[in-house]
């Protein structure tokens, strides 16, 4: 009786080993295939946001810090991180729907002149465009495009900070012109990577 018990506890432990793994296996594709999707999405509001700043480029439009640098559809423009092959699209906000497919812009932050601060997550099946950027190092380039021009920028500081420390997403207050990317630590809920960038 023991034996045919031990059986059928082996039996059944299988079973429903088999059907995690079944269960597990479907939800895995089911990440990848809207990790697919927001790919998808992601490259074309890269191709729109270069069609709009195509189309803007002669303007020379004259811009401060305020909201006048938006393109339709509240894209900003488009960030390039050479070193780690990143070009992707930058919306106003950091929304959860906005950065599902695109790079987002604090609203707190410059838009143009000054500081501007941007977000994107590093894992997950949301668009993670920062994930690498824990490989930068000082002196690596950061380009940003926009309708008012392109920007470009070399790493000066690379830093751990607390979730709840907002100070690197201010605007400036002198005259240098920085970018500030901001993503989670994997692990480590109460800390974010900083990487700052100072205009050449």
């Amino acid at each position: 009786m023991k034996k045919i018990l031990i059986a059928i506890l082996v039996c059944v432990l299988i079973l429903c080993s088999s059907i995690f793994g079944n269960v597990m296996f479907l939800k895995q594709c089911l990440n990848q295939k809207q990790s697919s999707k927001n790919n998808q999405e992601a490259e074309q509001i890269i191709v729109t946001a270069t069609e709009l700043l195509e189309k803007s480029e002669n303007d020379n439009n004259e811009v401060s810090n305020e909201n006048n640098i938006v393109l339709e559809n509240d894209i900003i423009g488009i960030l390039k991180i050479p070193k780690i092959s990143v070009k992707a699209p930058i919306k106003d906000g950091t929304s959860q729907e906005v950065m599902r497919t695109s790079i987002g812009h604090f609203v707190e932050s410059d838009y143009w002149n000054g500081n501007v601060a941007l977000a994107s997550h590093n894992s997950g099946t949301n668009a993670h465009y920062f994930e690498r950027i824990n490989e930068l190092n000082a002196d690596d380039e950061i380009e940003y495009m926009t309708k008012c021009g392109t920007r470009k920028y070399r790493v000066k500081s690379i830093q751990k900070i607390e979730s709840t420390d907002w100070s690197m997403v201010e605007k400036n207050e002198n005259n240098e012109n920085t970018i500030t990317l901001i993503t989670c630590i994997s692990g480590n809920p109460k800390c974010r990577l900083c990487v700052r960038g100072v205009e050449v």
